[in-house]
């Protein structure tokens, strides 16, 4: 009787750890795996305790994270190391090839305005650099319509009379363009991080130039085209080309050239992004004098930006367009009509 309930006990015993047991979990829910890891060391697994055929990788190697033990300060102005081993370094950040302020020339090359080269054809000057070693550039000087309120490629500069554009498109809302009907909120947010599409005006320039009007009232060649039909400042800074380049030139030849972005506005005159505490704060100005000094300098071959408001790519509504102030400040401006400058950029790399 005794081994009897001896028996039952252990049994119910028993039923009740099966009861309160949960399921084993197996190595792929441990995220372990078969397959190897391209990242890791060869002695950097530990194995699944279930299953010793599936491994997971602790330890990485550094130089299959591309991570390698060569000098990179002459050449990189960021450098991170590995975490694994600190003789290991890998470039987060190139040094800019050109400095802010500096004349672009046609073949790409840049320097110093006061080591100006008479040799080379110069194209724009260089307003922001990034970590692939490039940067923009902003177009030596205003481009201009001639009296019908056209853009001539072949003389980009020539029609002083109308170097005041009218943004096109006026009643259309075009589809495509980020930061429509925005709030001063959206604008901070995209200031403050820095969103790419903010600071994109060759993805907004396309955009606006892609887009076809259903139907149009107006004849081309006049007022009320460029003002209604067609995105006429973007399409302008598309067809731009510098003068004494070909319009086929791969590097700044036509098709390469766009409508700044409100963003890249910013970076035009100068903005402190980490002390820009509303929409309308962080102004410096700093990259305006730089690039104005270099412009200045040019004299004859360029002209200074102008005390007046510049178009950007973005607009608020189908009859509103968005511009940046002569003091850096960001605005907006009814009807799209011909009322700011529009200076062509570039991106160069």
């Amino acid at each position: 009787m005794k081994y009897v309930l001896f028996l039952v006990m252990v049994l119910f015993s028993n039923q009740a750890v099966a009861l309160n047991c949960e399921k084993q979990p197996t190595c792929e829910e441990l995220n372990y795996s078969k397959e190897d890891d391209p990242q890791c060391a060869d002695d950097g697994y530990i194995l699944c305790p279930f299953d010793f055929s599936y491994k997971k990788c602790l330890q990485p190697d550094c130089e299959k994270l591309g991570f390698t033990s060569s000098e990179k300060s002459g050449w990189c102005s960021e450098i991170i190391t590995c975490p694994q081993d600190s003789s290991y370094t890998a470039c987060n950040c190139l040094k800019p090839r050109c400095n802010i302020g500096d004349v672009l020339y046609a073949d790409s090359s840049c320097g110093d305005v006061k080591d100006y080269s008479e040799d080379k054809v110069a194209v724009g000057v260089v307003y922001y650099t990034n970590c692939d070693g490039g940067g923009k550039v902003i177009s030596l000087k205003d481009l201009t319509l001639d009296s019908n309120y056209v853009f001539h490629p072949t003389e980009p500069f020539g029609n002083t009379a109308l170097y005041k554009f009218p943004w096109g498109l006026s009643g259309v809302t075009v589809p495509g363009l980020k930061y429509k009907w925005a709030t001063n909120e959206q604008f901070l947010l995209a200031l403050q991080t820095r969103d790419p599409d903010f600071f994109n005006g060759e993805k907004d320039t396309q955009t606006l130039i892609n887009f076809k009007k259903d139907s149009c009232s107006y004849d081309e060649g006049t007022k009320g085209y460029a003002e209604y039909c067609v995105a006429t400042a973007a399409l302008a800074a598309h067809q731009f080309y510098p003068l004494g380049v070909e319009p086929n030139n791969t590097i700044v030849g036509a098709g390469r050239w766009y409508l700044p972005s409100l963003g890249e506005l910013t970076e035009l005159y100068g903005y402190d992004y980490d002390q820009v505490t509303t929409w309308d704060t962080g102004k410096t100005g700093k990259t305006k004098e730089k690039v104005t000094q270099t412009l200045t300098t040019l004299e004859g071959k360029a002209e200074p930006l102008k005390n007046i408001e510049y178009w950007a790519s973005i607009e608020y509504s189908g009859d509103i367009a968005y511009e940046l102030k002569a003091d850096g400040s960001i605005s907006k401006y009814y009807k799209k009509d011909p009322h700011c400058a529009v200076r062509a950029s570039l991106n160069f790399r």
